[in-house]
């Protein structure tokens, strides 16, 4: 009887006759899982102990989404790190920051404005939080302080231009944008209504299209391994990094969809908005404790969420494990 090779590698795993999962192992099942969104799928993973890798697009770039916030923590912890600033800084969040929907933040404003540091990453990151975010990109030097911060990590492959609520305005197809100082509560979402639903359609096109606030699955690794050996930030300001990755509450389908009960991952989702059917972009990056490293982002996809994140789920399963026990 023929066997195919996949049919062989099931038959001898059932046998414990299975060798280690190759790269190209990885690969060919990473692409038949990324037929069944009509999107394309990026991926990247590396076992940072063993060295073994794949890559999916890895050169591709895709939205970032809210995955931006973790480059900005990074960034704004790097400034603790200087001495620019301290965890238990008292940061006040301005009216014009406030941006309702995701926000813990927006649900206590204007009750409570002043808010540690520490807290608001832990807010931004862990919870996605889109006001803590318009707030401390700013504090970070924007788009040229993140641009600068790069260069200085030697990344290639990510950037963050503009703030995540610019980012959301120009996928709406928003013009004649008012100027931060006069935006209050709720303006995104009477600004955005404005827009015809074909020029929404247009303007989620031409943001696929933008190479701003993207970053590539091969990139996105290379940060987080340098982030997790230590190698961005002190040993302390690392292991809060890693401590705020882990209560992330956001994307449970996704990376950790398929893992066990009880796996650790450190992670941090990232999803824009769907103009008639067609999403932007859907992402999850971070690291399956404690060594596994992998980004995946699906881009241009009119496949419902749940099957966005069943194929980001199956891609992270197979490299988990392909790998985990490296």
């Amino acid at each position: 009887m023929d066997l195919s090779r996949r049919q062989y590698l099931g038959l001898a795993a059932g046998a414990g006759l299975a060798r280690a999962a190759t790269e190209a192992d990885v690969l060919e099942q990473w692409e038949q899982i990324a037929t069944e969104t009509d999107g394309v799928v990026g991926a990247a993973a590396l076992h940072m102990e063993s060295g073994r890798r794949a890559s999916l697009r890895g050169d591709d770039r895709f939205p970032m989404a809210s995955v931006c916030k973790l480059p900005i923590a990074v960034n704004i912890l790097a400034m603790v790190g200087e001495a620019k600033l301290t965890l238990k800084d008292k940061i006040e969040i301005p009216f014009q920051d406030v941006v309702p929907g995701v926000s813990e933040v927006a649900e206590r404003w204007p009750k409570q404005k002043i808010f540690p540091l520490n807290e608001l990453l832990e807010l931004m990151v862990a919870k996605s939080d889109n006001t803590v975010v318009e707030t401390l990109f700013r504090m970070g030097g924007g788009g040229a302080g993140m641009a600068a911060r790069f260069r200085q990590w030697k990344i290639d492959g990510m950037r963050v231009d503009r703030s995540e609520r610019q980012c959301n305005l120009d996928a709406a197809g928003v013009a004649n944008i008012p100027p931060v100082s006069q935006w209050t509560p709720g303006m995104f979402d009477e600004l955005t209504a404005k827009v015809q639903p074909a020029e929404r359609l247009r303007a989620m096109r031409r943001f696929l299209d933008d190479p701003r606030d993207t970053a590539t699955p091969s990139g996105t690794i290379r940060f987080l391994e340098r982030a997790f050996r230590g190698e961005l930030l002190s040993r302390d300001l690392t292991a809060r990094l890693v401590e705020i990755l882990k209560a992330t509450s956001t994307g449970s389908g996704r990376i950790k969809g398929l893992l066990p009960s009880g796996t650790v991952v450190a992670h941090k989702t990232g999803t824009t908005s769907t103009v008639a059917g067609l999403n932007g972009g859907t992402n999850d990056v971070g690291v399956i404790m404690p060594a596994l490293a992998i980004a995946i982002y699906v881009k241009g996809s009119t496949r419902n969420e749940k099957t966005r994140d069943r194929v980001i789920a199956r891609i992270a399963k197979v490299a988990f494990d392909a790998w985990s026990h490296a």
